[in-house]
């Protein structure tokens, strides 16, 4: 036997023997960043021999063995796997059943009920390890890894890129349409796509969809995205969507066709009745809403489309100006030309679901006061667009899309009283059956996530690097602490106490919880502030006229410590005994020893410091704690691993989120030493197994006009402590501050698995310390008008290994600014609930990128 490496895989063959499927296999795997990936061909004859010469040839690394063992059958597989994970004394993970390549090199092991990847350790049972290979966050459940029937005639079935709801019928006619969807749709990683329905075959109903949905845990049902592939039992011929979304009675969203292509950033193409591609829309998502009892549904909304055309000018959200009186819209059927009015029959053409075969290029025509100007653009529209859509784009007026769409549909999404200039053939409408949907189950536990590398530390925002040894400083060791009334204390010890550097002395480390408040100065760093602007301190003073002016401060000097501070403002006074000048400093950036990024070293220092510190509150919660993790199957692998350090990461999130927990953040935002910083990161290291948020999170704050100064004028920020957001906004917050800070979240976690017991908070998602933002939009608070912050959370990919920021990143900008503006629309049109208790409410109310503390002087 010999090795070579090919692509991501080491291949184990013959000597002189190595076929060209194994070859080409190898070459297009996909990379595994937890495991050894290694391809083993032998001859169905090998002798037990050649089996110990491959397992010569595998790497000697610490770490585990993915194994695709080529042409063999699946009993040898398995055995194969607990024989190569007991020789190696590694873990190995090898596949039970046939193993199906797919999009991105992507495979998918499926031969029925439990069968996948197998986790092979050595002395223990081996354990399933999903389907998937790479393995998406949304694997966990098994309603999306197992064939489950949803009715008397349909099931469930499990695909490499989601989960197939169809029919039970002829399996000639269902291998063709499998074999297309395992071969075009890709596995991406956070998004779970649903196919409905098989062409040619029996209609699904509505009662398979709710039933299946009701398996699915709450917080996992936002990653699915419905595709229509096949013929459904509908009340009318309206959208898809919309019936779905009120037979749910919750937020769906639906691809306007099929991904396909790369499993990050797949394409859409719609689909023809026979379930063959067709076009690739500019309208990608679409987001319906249910209807409330005796109102009519909300209009759906456009999530995320393409630029029809290059260069022209976005007015509104999917929206362009074409001319200087006419717009171009992007609707889910295809291009819509009108002008800037509203019409009565626009809800009807924003609903229309798209034609497989043909784009629509629709325009206004025969209503009163549009201009030959219109038709005009369309035709100019229609010769400007690339070529392949060109061939399947069609010219058709607007009203008979919309006259079509009322008469066929259902639901009076728009009032048509004109006739339209050209017939449409309208499509047979599905039969009408009254499916009642069954009640939504009591949502399980969300799956926890694989946890995510952390984000770089941008080149622009650190001066000090963030992996040097841990060293607890002289004043952090000198302390004894105790907890009272809620609140961390802290009283110095003896000064000859012992000091180390990377370890803590266990005389010093055998009390109660820690101060939180930093015990040693921060260090010197460069301030986010260029050094040509002036240090800026906010106070908020004892009594002054509102309408006095702010005081210009004196420009600081370029090396001056990162002690930036917002220019002085005179703002009403509280009462005078309850007044504290307030200063309002742009974070500085820590050194090594105070940033509570976890260090490559790893937290067993941190850990172990935790335990012995906080033993009396690590006893309180750990018994509740643990029964969490061990009842939660995301866990379980986890805690196999290393269940001491899962567990005490896990209780330093619970105590964190709890009242002891109030100060931590304050004292990260300080940039100082002191014991904040080893409980800190073990709360960063638990979080990284609690699920992920992508998307809009928010918040509520107060800015002065510094501080909405400050965030005018800067592009990028860091934040040095936790930031807790929500993932709807609370009526609490907004009551008492007038600005909401918006931020599109890449990394964030959920937290409701391990919210305290009293006061907890549902819809909490947090961000770690060490996040960087980009600033995309600033509207000051007016008369009437609530001010908001719009955030964009920079991924890992747009900061290099030196730390610079890749700028030429508009695309993501604008993708995350028009989802964050129409989440202003949509929370500002309903009703805010209360989900943050009284007592929470402090924790809320941040500044990214800015610090507040009180002074003690006398006002």
């Amino acid at each position: 036997m010999t090795s070579h490496t090919i692509g991501n895989a080491l291949v184990v063959h013959p000597r002189d023997v190595l076929r060209d499927e194994v070859r080409d296999m190898a070459l297009n795997l996909a990379a595994d960043p937890d495991h050894e990936l290694v391809v083993v061909d032998l001859p169905p004859s090998s002798s037990f021999t050649t089996w110990e010469s491959a397992a010569k040839l595998l790497p000697r690394k610490r770490r585990g063995v993915r194994l695709v063992i080529g042409g063999r059958a699946r009993e040898t597989t398995v055995l194969a796997g607990q024989w190569f994970s007991e020789r190696l004394g590694r873990t190995v993970i090898a596949p039970d059943g046939a193993v199906m390549p797919g999009v991105g090199g992507s495979l998918f092991v499926d031969a029925g009920w439990g069968t996948g990847w197998v986790r092979f350790q050595p002395g223990k049972p081996p354990k399933r390890d999903g389907k998937r290979f790479p393995r998406p966050t949304w694997e966990s459940v098994s309603a999306l890894a197992e064939v489950m029937p949803t009715s008397a005639s349909a099931v469930s079935e499990p695909l490499p890129g989601g989960v197939w709801l169809r029919p039970r019928g002829s399996e000639s006619l269902l291998m063709q349409h499998r074999q297309r969807l395992i071969e075009t749709m890709p596995c991406q990683p956070d998004v779970c796509t649903i196919v409905l329905g098989c062409p040619g075959a029996a209609p699904i109903t509505l009662y398979d969809i709710t039933r299946f949905w009701s398996w699915l845990p709450q917080d996992l049902r936002a990653r699915l995205r419905l595709v229509r592939f096949g013929p459904m039992t509908l009340p009318d011929s309206g959208p898809y969507g919309q019936h779905v979304a009120d037979a749910l009675g919750e937020q769906i969203t639906c691809y306007n066709g099929l991904p396909v292509g790369s499993r990050t950033d797949p394409r859409i193409v719609t689909l023809r009745s026979d379930g063959t591609p067709g076009w690739q829309p500019f309208a990608l998502e679409v987001a319906y809403f249910p209807a409330q009892q005796g109102q009519t549904a909300p209009l759906p909304t456009l999530l995320s489309y393409r630029d029809p055309l290059f260069g022209i000018e976005e007015v509104e959200p999917a929206v362009y100006r074409y001319t200087q009186d006419v717009l171009l819209e992007v609707v889910p059927a295809g291009l819509w030309v009108r002008l800037e009015q509203e019409v009565a029959h626009g809800p009807a053409v924003r609903t229309a679901e798209p034609d497989g075969e043909r784009h629509l290029v629709l325009f206004e025509e025969g209503v009163d006061a549009v201009t030959p100007e219109v038709r005009r653009a369309a035709q100019d529209l229609l010769g400007r667009l690339d070529s392949q859509t060109r061939r399947v784009s069609e010219l058709v007026p607007a009203l008979a899309v919309a006259r079509q769409r009322n008469q066929v549909g259902g639901k009076a999404w728009g009032v048509v009283e004109q006739q339209p200039a050209e017939p449409v053939a309208a499509p047979v409408p599905a039969p009408v059956i009254e499916v009642a949907p069954l009640p939504v189950a009591e949502p399980v536990v969300p799956s926890l996530l694989t946890p995510e590398p952390a984000p770089h530390v941008p080149r622009e925002f650190a001066t000090a690097p963030t992996d040097a040894p841990f060293a607890l400083e002289p004043s952090f060791e000198t302390a004894t602490v105790r907890l009272e009334n809620g609140q961390l204390v802290a009283d110095p010890l003896p000064a000859q106490s012992p000091l180390v550097s990377g370890s803590a002395p266990a005389e010093a480390l055998s009390r109660p919880m820690p101060d939180f408040a930093p015990v040693s100065a921060p260090p010197a760093s460069t301030p986010l502030l260029p050094p040509s602007e002036p240090d800026l301190t906010v106070a908020e003073p004892a009594a002054a006229p509102p309408s006095e002016r702010p005081v210009e401060p004196a420009a600081t000097e370029p090396a001056a410590a990162p002690t930036d501070e917002l220019p002085q403002v005179e703002e009403p006074a509280p009462p005078r005994s309850a007044a504290r000048p307030v200063v309002t400093a742009v974070q500085p950036t820590p050194a090594a020893a105070a940033a509570a990024l976890v260090p490559q070293r790893g937290l067993e220092e941190e850990r172990g410091w935790l335990r012995r510190t906080l033993s009396q509150e690590y006893a309180a919660v750990a018994n509740s704690v643990n029964r969490v993790l061990s009842e939660h199957p995301g866990f379980q692998g986890a805690i196999e691993r290393s269940s001491g350090a899962v567990l005490t990461d896990a209780v330093a999130i619970r105590l964190y989120l709890s009242p002891s927990g109030d100060g931590l953040d304050q004292s990260l935002r300080s940039g100082g030493v002191g014991p904040h910083v080893p409980f800190a990161r073990c709360v960063v290291s638990g979080l990284s197994r609690l699920p992920s948020h992508r998307g809009p999170a928010v918040f509520s704050t107060s800015l002065t006009e510094q501080e909405l100064a400050f965030y005018g004028g800067r592009k990028l920020l860091t934040e040095w402590g936790f930031i807790n957001a929500l993932s709807a906004p609370c009526a609490r917050q907004s009551e008492q501050n007038d600005v909401d800070v918006l931020v599109w979240s890449m990394t964030a976690r959920r937290t409701k698995l391990l919210e305290p017991d009293a006061d907890a908070v549902a819809d909490r998602v947090l961000f770690v310390p060490g996040t960087s933002f980009k600033v995309l939009e600033l509207t000051p608070p007016a008369d009437g008008a609530r001010g908001r912050l719009l955030l964009r959370e920079l991924a890992a990919g747009e900061i290099d290994p030196t730390g610079k920021v890749d700028r030429n990143r508009e695309a993501l900008d604008e993708l995350a600014l028009n989802s964050l503006r129409r989440c202003v629309q949509t929370w500002g049109s309903g009703t805010r609930e209360a989900r943050v208790p009284e007592s929470s409410l402090a924790r809320f109310v941040q500044r990214p990128g800015l610090t507040r503390t009180t002074t003690h002087e006398e006002s």
